[in-house]
């Protein structure tokens, strides 16, 4: 860890997370990697704030029953803004408790209604299913301004909604995504070499999740929707903030995404955090550097409104 230059809060953090997380490695089974993902979320899990209500729900996908979590603060629902969160976990970990801390305090910060998209995973099911997914409950859940924000896995999805709905008069109004895998991996970036063993997600790691990702490991590496890096047009596309942390392979995805997104006439701001590392959002109490970032994604949610 010190390789990195990493502050005393950070390697803190990791440490407890990788004795939280027993065996997260991608080496193990998929069960073994779920049971240590819930034990990760539920040791860095906080309570909500004050004035959040939530309530479950569902809504019919074109693959079957899709799960809802929705986010109130004070009873501000009327609102016509909100928030579409979308988590994370390499499509095969997460659900509507993986981040259901972090749903909250946007809601609260925000002011803004959220709703809290729990996707199939894989590899019960395979790709697009989990896009379908995403885009059949944004649809249906849809306000006259819905801002998309996605985290790591949950980023990929956002970015490929905006992708797939960007003709449409229900895309989205912007997207913060946060710590986005967008297949830089096919793109020779610097940051899959520099922050190849990085701590809490490797290179072999983001290979691992594509791979899995696919049936039969037959991978569409030419499809916007599963690498949105690969769009031939970028243009039409949601105002965007990208959030990347330094160590991180998936870094320069981010800065890639934005650059592609500026020179296709899109609003479009790259984040880089310095000192941060993957899933930091989980440091946000106990890191400063992860608390400074976690209020500019609150202010970059704020410019969307």
């Amino acid at each position: 860890m010190n390789d990195f230059n990493l502050d005393a809060e950070i390697q803190t953090f990791i440490e407890t997370y990788l004795s939280v997380s027993s065996n997260l490695s991608t080496g193990t089974s998929i069960e073994q990697q779920r049971i240590s993902y819930e034990a990760i979320c539920d040791h860095f899990n906080y309570p909500h704030p004050q004035g959040v209500e939530t309530r479950d729900s569902e809504v019919d996908g074109r693959h079957g029953k899709i799960k809802l979590r929705y986010y109130e603060f004070q009873k501000q629902s009327a609102s016509k803004t909100q928030i579409v969160f979308i988590h994370g976990g390499g499509f095969i970990l997460g659900s509507l408790d993986s981040h259901d801390d972090i749903c909250a305090e946007l809601c609260a910060a925000t002011g803004l209604n959220t709703v809290s998209i729990d996707y199939r995973l894989v590899p019960e099911f395979f790709y697009p299913v989990h896009l379908d997914d995403v885009v059949d409950a944004y649809l249906q859940t849809w306000q006259a301004k819905s801002i998309l924000v996605g985290v790591s896995a949950g980023a990929n999805l956002a970015a490929a909604l905006c992708h797939r709905l960007k003709t449409s008069t229900q895309a989205p109004s912007g997207q913060v995504l946060i710590y986005a895998t967008l297949g830089g991996d096919l793109f020779d970036l610097k940051s899959y070499s520099t922050n190849a063993n990085a701590p809490l997600l490797s290179s072999d790691d983001i290979r691992f999740y594509r791979t899995i990702r696919c049936k039969d490991g037959e991978l569409p590496l030419d499809d916007a929707e599963f690498y949105p890096l690969v769009a031939k047009d970028f243009s039409g596309l949601p105002p965007t903030h990208a959030f990347s942390a330094n160590v991180d392979p998936l870094r320069d995805d981010s800065a890639l995404y934005v650059e592609k997104l500026k020179a296709a006439g899109v609003d479009a701001v790259w984040h880089n955090e310095p000192g941060l590392v993957h899933d930091y959002l989980r440091a946000r109490h106990t890191s400063r550097k992860a608390t400074d970032s976690f209020q500019r994604i609150i202010e970059a949610i704020k410019i969307f409104i």
